[in-house]
């Protein structure tokens, strides 16, 4: 039996494009009950407003957001940090481009949501828990070099 896999470099998992328009990509990692998505906003994009049932968490590492939560406008820059209950609807726009790290609890079934998106372009992991090579050309940065920044390393 092969041994299942737990352990994963940000860099080497596939680019699942979430708003295609916009070339905005992200990479995910999913579990039973939590799904992360690392995501890239390229400068210029929007992201449409929206609403799931699963809470969200939005960690900005890298650039600025004019973000929607609720009805609200607010500037995200990086190091801040924004909760998104169940059923709220969210989404916003990005002069400069940014990397973030959204938390989802549970994963995103829901229609059209990011198990859906990551079935249609092949980048769910395996049996063995191994995710597929990237098959999505995305002209963005590593991830490693994002968060070793943000974090001061």
């Amino acid at each position: 039996m092969d041994k299942k896999q737990y352990v994963f470099h940000i860099d080497d998992l596939p680019f699942t494009p979430l708003v295609e328009k916009e070339n905005i990509v992200t990479q995910f990692i999913l579990s039973e009950n939590i799904q992360i998505s690392f995501i890239q906003n390229p400068p210029g994009a929007t992201f449409p407003l929206h609403s799931h049932d699963a809470e969200q968490i939005l960690i900005m590492l890298e650039g600025t957001e004019e973000h929607i939560v609720d009805g609200q406008e607010i500037h995200m820059e990086a190091g801040d940090v924004c909760v998104h209950p169940g059923g709220c609807i969210h989404g916003g726009k990005t002069l400069t481009g940014f990397k973030g790290i959204d938390i989802f609890s549970p994963p995103r079934t829901d229609k059209g949501g990011h198990v859906e998106r990551m079935v249609k372009y092949g980048t769910m992991p395996g049996e063995d828990g191994s995710y597929p090579e990237n098959k999505v050309d995305a002209k963005v940065d590593t991830w490693f070099h994002a968060i070793k920044k943000a974090l001061g390393k």
